[in-house]
C-alpha cells in the first residue's frame, strides 16, 4: 500500500512540473499603443529581452492625443493595470510587454 503512495505522488509532482518548464532562450518584446492618439507614432523598441531581464519605460516620442496630455504608460488600456513613466523599469517575466498610453482631459 506504501508503495502505491510512492507512486502516486512521483506522478502528481511530475505532473504539477511539466507545464511549468520555462524556455531561457525565449525572447519578449515591449510594445507600445497610442491608445487613442490621434496624431504621431508610439516608441518602437527594438530590443528582444529574457526572462529576468529589465527593460526601460520609453517616452510618448511622437504621440498627440487632441485635447489631451500625455500620463504615462499603463499595462491596460482603460487604465487600470500597472502604470509606468519614462525611465521606469520593466521586469520581462516570461511574457511580452504591452504598455498603453495614458491620457489626461486638459
Amino acid at each position: 500500500m506504501k508503495k502505491v503512495y510512492v507512486v502516486i505522488i512521483f506522478i502528481l509532482i511530475g505532473l504539477l512540473f511539466a507545464g511549468c518548464e520555462i524556455d531561457p532562450n525565449a525572447k519578449y518584446k515591449v510594445t507600445y499603443y497610442g491608445n487613442g492618439s490621434t496624431s504621431g507614432y508610439p516608441p518602437i523598441d527594438n530590443n528582444e529581452y529574457t526572462a529576468g531581464m529589465e527593460a526601460s519605460v520609453l517616452g510618448k516620442s511622437s504621440l498627440i492625443k487632441a485635447e489631451h496630455t500625455f500620463q504615462g504608460w499603463n499595462t491596460k488600456a482603460d487604465g487600470t493595470g500597472t502604470p509606468y513613466v519614462e525611465g521606469n523599469k520593466i521586469k520581462i517575466i516570461n511574457q511580452n510587454i504591452f504598455l498603453h498610453a495614458k491620457w489626461e482631459q486638459e
